[in-house]
């Protein structure tokens, strides 16, 4: 389902409504993103430790609903807590759904995978673009 294109080729995001597009690190210099990392990690302190898993899909729909559509966001990475035990990139496609917006991925892209972390920590996840409905922009 995950695909991956070029920059040049998102001239026309409109024909992907439905879908999350992934950005990389390298061109964040291209767009304004928002850094949605403070309002993150400030609406988990909020819930009792033990409840943030389950309440990190509402709280990021709430930062999110902040934003106008269209925006591209940024600094996600305490969605990785390894203690939250959660598919972050599930959550991020759900958001889609409501919301029109794209996200700067915080890791890398290696073949044909979206990747967080180092291998051996804890927070390491590796994603399989083909099992998600996303499209990756590099």
């Amino acid at each position: 389902m995950g695909t991956v294109i070029e920059y040049r080729r998102v001239s026309d995001e409109e024909s992907m409504i439905s879908r999350l597009l992934v950005y990389f690190k390298v061109l964040q210099k291209m767009m304004e993103p928002m850094s949605v990392s403070k309002e993150l990690a400030d609406g988990l302190l909020a819930c009792k430790e033990n409840r943030r898993s389950m309440k990190l899909e509402q709280i990021f729909n709430t930062v999110l609903d902040k934003y106008p559509d269209g925006v591209t966001i940024k600094d996600i990475d305490v969605m990785f807590n390894p203690a939250y035990k959660v598919d972050v990139l599930k959550i991020l496609i759900a958001a889609r759904k409501r919301k029109r917006y794209s996200v700067i991925w915080p890791g890398r892209f290696e073949d044909g995978k979206l990747i967080y972390g180092e291998e051996g920590y804890l927070d390491y996840k590796v994603y399989n673009i083909a099992d998600y409905d996303i499209t990756c922009v590099r």
